[in-house]
């Protein structure tokens, strides 16, 4: 990985020829998106905004020839290369002129539900035009043989298709978050620093953001409003970055990581644990936790 970094690093060709490389395969291998995007975030954080741009405007005349080759879509292709790449821009860019990954993290939060805003104004009905395509597929499929009657196959195609788009655009926030980590981690460790470490073991949101979960907590749970249930999971998934950074805190003090290790795969086993890392990031505003884990080690080291 850290070889692919430095040579995009090499040269404006070098970075298009990388960027637009792993855009076209991430056409047949969807996952390659995110190294491509960490690229793309590592260029703008080294090299600023103007070398980003031109290395993209390559790849994406890349990437749309290859798409109009293969599918006769050039708009794909296009639409590809913008959603994964926009979000990246804004958010690497932020970082670079601010050097805060908490103020990174708060920003694009805010972009993210503006977002959700924009689902819910232009495609309110988004999730029902998923739950049609669903049963198209299955529309040939005799589900009378495993013992389940139509009514309920909708049902819970309905449910699922419903719970998918609220949480839509906090996954996707959630990824760009992750890539955007990955590009940091890169140039820390190209430049042979411990830079995004540090970073990352000291994001804190703020008490503002904080309470501002919390209150949108308590609406959205009044209202059972699916809008506003959108925009708590976007927050949500924010601090969930917050509560991250105090279990890696607290797995090098104390030595323990096999604990992170077994936290990772209860996230994505059980989502509970995901919703009480990112409460545990909303509750450290105010109880500092990682300031209580330094005083007990330095009372320790006494």
């Amino acid at each position: 990985m850290l070889a692919i970094a430095r040579y995009a690093l090499k040269s404006p060709f070098h970075a298009s020829t990388i960027v637009g490389f792993l855009a076209i395969l991430s056409l047949f291998v969807p996952l390659v998106s995110i190294l491509s995007g960490a690229i793309v975030g590592l260029i703008i954080l080294t090299q600023g905004l103007l070398s980003g741009a031109r290395a993209l405007l390559i790849s994406v005349v890349g990437i749309t020839v290859v798409s109009y080759l293969v599918t006769q879509s050039p708009e794909l292709g296009i639409t590809i290369g913008l959603v994964q790449w926009i979000p990246i821009v804004v958010l690497a860019e932020i970082l670079r002129r601010t050097r805060s990954m908490s103020f990174t993290l708060v920003s694009g939060m805010v972009i993210a539900m503006f977002v959700v805003l924009a689902q819910y104004i232009f495609w309110p009905d988004i999730d029902k035009l998923w739950a049609e395509y669903l049963q198209l597929m299955f529309q040939g499929v005799d589900m009378g043989q495993q013992g389940l009657e139509m009514d309920q196959i909708q049902a819970g195609m309905q449910d699922l298709v419903h719970w998918m788009v609220m949480v839509l655009v906090a996954v996707m926030y959630s990824t760009f978050i992750g890539t955007l980590m990955a590009s940091r981690w890169f140039q820390a460790r190209l430049a042979g620093s411990e830079g995004f470490r540090d970073e990352f073991y000291t994001i804190k949101l703020g008490r503002g953001a904080a309470i501002a979960t919390i209150l949108l907590a308590v609406i959205s749970f009044m209202l059972n409003q699916d809008m506003l249930i959108a925009m708590l999971m976007v927050m949500l998934a924010t601090f969930l970055y917050q509560g991250l950074a105090i279990v890696h805190n607290w797995s090098k003090r104390s030595k323990r990581k096999g604990w992170l290790v077994l936290l990772y795969v209860m996230m994505v086993i059980f989502p509970q644990v995901v919703a009480a890392t990112a409460f545990l990031g909303v509750i450290d505003n105010w109880t500092d936790f990682r300031a209580r884990l330094r005083a007990k080690n330095g009372n320790q080291s006494e």
